[in-house]
C-alpha cells in the first residue's frame, strides 16, 4: 500500500521518477524509487521523510487506511489537458475525496446519495429543462434565487472539492467514485475566474452527473448540460416574470440587474432568453457580437466573489475536532495542512 500511495503522490504533484530524485537532493535514486512503488522495497524513515517533504505529503499520507477509486472522468471539454496534466488533476481530487470520507465516517455523517432525477428521459432540451424544473422540486427549492449553489448540492450529498489550477480554460468537471455511492464535483477556486462562471460551472456538471446516462437525444451533451445550467438558476417562471414574455428589444441596465440578483452573466441571461424565445436569435446574435467588443461581464463583474466558498468539509473538520473525535495532528491530516496552520485555524473554541 505505502508503494502505491507513494506512485499517487508523485503523480499528484506532476513529478517523473527523474525530477523526485532531484527534488529530493539526489538521497534517493530512481531505481530504489520504482522499487518502492512497485513494493518491492521499503524506504528507510528518512528517506521516507525526504520524499514527503518533496511531494508536499505528511508522513501520515503513505499509511491512509482509506483508498477510493474514481470511476471515469470525462475531460473531453478540456481537450488542452494533457494526459499528466489529467492524471496530476485525479490524484488531487482523489485524495480530496479520500480525506472527505474518512471524515464523514468518523462523524458518521455520510447518507446515501439518491439521484433524484435518475429515471428521467432526455430525448431533446425541452427535457433538460424539465429536469431542471424537477430538480427544483425534489429539493424543494420552489422558484426563488438560489443564493448558495454549492451549499445545496453539499446539503444534498453531492460533494464540492475546490481545487485551484492555473489555466482558466479548466473550469470543473464531475463523475463518481467507482461504487457510485460518492457523486462529486470539481470546481476551479482560481480567484481569476468570475463568481457567475464557477455557479454555471456547477450546474452544469449537475446536469452532466444526473442526467448523462438518461440521455436518449441525439442533441450534443454538452448543450443538454448547458440547458439543465440555465433552467436550473434561472427557471422560466422567473426570468417571465422579470422581463416579460416578449421583447424586442432590452436595456443593459435590466441584464445587469439580473445578473446581481441571480449570479448568473449577462451572457448566459441572452442565451437563456433566446432558449426560451423572449428574444429572437437575431437580436441574440447582435448581442453576442457588441458583446465580444464591450465583454460586458468583465465591465460588471460581480461584488463578494467568494461568499460563496461554503466548504461542509470545513465545516465538519471543525465539528470533529471540537467534539474531540480527532487530534490535531488528525486535524492537520485530514485538512492537507500542517500541524501550526491546524492550530490558527482552530482558534478559540467557546
Amino acid at each position: 500500500m505505502l508503494g502505491e500511495r507513494l506512485k499517487r503522490a508523485r503523480i499528484k504533484a506532476g513529478l517523473s521518477m527523474e525530477k523526485l530524485v532531484q527534488q529530493a537532493n539526489n538521497i534517493v535514486t530512481k531505481q530504489a524509487i520504482s522499487q518502492y512503488e512497485k513494493g518491492q522495497k521499503t524506504p528507510s524513515s528518512t528517506v521516507l521523510l525526504a520524499l514527503a517533504k518533496s511531494l508536499d505529503v505528511s508522513i501520515d499520507y503513505f499509511f491512509r487506511k482509506m483508498s477510493i477509486e474514481i470511476g471515469q472522468v470525462d475531460f473531453r471539454k478540456h481537450s488542452s489537458f494533457g494526459i499528466k496534466q489529467q492524471e496530476m488533476l485525479k490524484e488531487k481530487v482523489r485524495d480530496e475525496l479520500e480525506r472527505y470520507i474518512e471524515l464523514e465516517k468518523i462523524l458518521d455523517s455520510n447518507r446515501a446519495f439518491k439521484n433524484p432525477l435518475d429515471n428521467f428521459k432526455i430525448a431533446s432540451l425541452e427535457d433538460a429543462e424539465s429536469a431542471a424544473k424537477k430538480l427544483r422540486e425534489e429539493w424543494k427549492l420552489g422558484f426563488d434565487e438560489i443564493s448558495n449553489i454549492m451549499q445545496i448540492l453539499e446539503l444534498n450529498e453531492i460533494k464540492v472539492i475546490y481545487i485551484e489550477e492555473n489555466s482558466l480554460r479548466f473550469n470543473g468537471l464531475c463523475g463518481y467514485t467507482k461504487d457510485f455511492n460518492h457523486p462529486f464535483i470539481v470546481v476551479n477556486s482560481n480567484e481569476k475566474l468570475p463568481l457567475d462562471r464557477k455557479r454555471f460551472t456547477v450546474a452544469h456538471e449537475l446536469g452532466h452527473l444526473l442526467l448523462e446516462k438518461n440521455i436518449i437525444s441525439n442533441d450534443n451533451h454538452e448543450s443538454i448540460a448547458n440547458r439543465f445550467a440555465g433552467a436550473f438558476l434561472l427557471p422560466e417562471e422567473i426570468i417571465k416574470n422579470e422581463i416579460g414574455e416578449k421583447r424586442t428589444s432590452i436595456a443593459l441596465r435590466e441584464v445587469v440587474s439580473l445578473k446581481e440578483k441571480y449570479k448568473i452573466s449577462i451572457q448566459a441571461i441572452m442565451y437563456r432568453l433566446k432558449d426560451l424565445n423572449i428574444i429572437s436569435e437575431a437580436k441574440y446574435k447582435s448581442f453576442a457580437i457588441a458583446n465580444k467588443r464591450q465583454k460586458y461581464d468583465e465591465a460588471n463583474r460581480l461584488q463578494c466573489e467568494n461568499n460563496e466558498i461554503i466548504n461542509r468539509f470545513e465545516n465538519l473538520l471543525t465539528r470533529a475536532y471540537n467534539e474531540e473525535l480527532i487530534s490535531l495532528s488528525k486535524y492537520a491530516e485530514l485538512g492537507g495542512i500542517s500541524i501550526n496552520e491546524a492550530q490558527e485555524k482552530i482558534g478559540v473554541s467557546i
